[in-house]
Parts: structure tokens; sequence; C-alpha cells
């Protein structure tokens, strides 16, 4: 049996020589494997060089966040306050139902918010950089029901879905100024 395989495999090289070699067509063959063999060296390459730089600035990314998270220095209620506000609106469909509120590394959070929401919410901010205490006076609805602030949550765009800003409007708009 592994003679056969020997004697198939022989073959098959000695047909692949032939195939390059030929005097007919061997020349435009060669070419076109060594077209094909350098397009996929600089595919490679190029692969390569992409996965290398997104391992550097990952890895950037995770020596900076530990350096801030081991530093205990001092952060702005202002800065915070915005740290806060963009975990918020990652977290929680109506982000800007929520009030935040911070002095001191304390951050207050006050407004409605949806059950199933809250312990992600509340975990997800105190770890963000700075946060020393996270005060809680949110109002916990179990569904949006009639609270005005939790109606028309925004649907997730779906992946390989187009986001659309409103062209006809833009048309108008840019029609109108230039007085078309």
């Amino acid at each position: 049996m592994a003679r056969l395989g020997r004697v198939l495999l022989g073959a098959a090289i000695g047909a692949g020589i032939m195939y390059l070699l030929d005097p007919d067509g061997g020349r435009r063959r060669r070419a076109l494997l060594r077209d094909q063999l350098v397009s996929a060296g600089h595919k490679t390459s190029d692969a390569v060089g992409a996965t290398s730089r997104d391992v550097t600035n990952r890895a950037r990314g995770v020596v900076a966040e530990l350096r801030g998270r081991l530093r205990r220095e001092h952060v702005g209620d202002d800065v915070l306050r915005e740290r806060v506000r963009a975990r918020i609106g990652s977290i929680v469909g109506h982000a800007g139902a929520i009030e935040t509120h911070v002095s001191d590394g304390r951050v207050t959070l006050r407004g409605p918010v949806l059950s199933e929401e809250v312990e992600r919410l509340l975990r997800r901010v105190r770890g963000v950089r700075g946060v020393e205490e996270v005060l809680s006076e949110l109002e916990v609805h179990e569904s949006p029901g009639s609270v005005p602030a939790l109606q028309g949550r925004p649907r997730p765009i779906q992946a390989g879905e187009v986001f659309d800003l409103l062209p006809t409007r833009w048309l108008a708009f840019g029609r109108r100024q230039l007085g078309w």
C-alpha cells in the first residue's frame, strides 16, 4: 500500500513537471505560477505586518491600562464624568436618561434604567479608572412601560447593514444652500 502511494506521488510530480516544461504552453504556465507565488508572498507579508501592528497596539493599550490602574493619581471631576458618560453610553440603551454627578471620585447615578441593565451598569462604572465609589439613585423599571425616557429603544445595527444618514435630507439641505 505504501509502495502504491509512492508510485502515485512520483506520477503526480512527473505530470506537474511535464505540465510546466511543456514546449507549447509551459512558459505561460510558469509565468502564471511565478505571478501567483509573488502575489501570495505580498499578501502574506501584508497580513503579517497588519497582525504585527495590531498585536503591538493591543499590547501598548494593555500596558497603558495597567499603568493607569497602578498609579493612584487624582482625576478631575470633569474628566471622570466624561469617562463615566462614555462607559454608560456603551452599556445602556438609553444613556441620555441617566444623570451623572461626580465629586472627588464619588459617582452618583440618577434616572430611569431597565432592571436587566442595572448590575452591568454599576459593575462597569465601578471599573472606570478614577472612580472611588458609586452611589446608585437609579429608578429601576422592569419594562419601558410609560416611562418617557425609556421609550424608543435604539435598534442595534446588524453586521453588514449600511447605516444611512438620511441622504434625502442632506441633498435637500445642500440644494437649498447652493440655490438649486
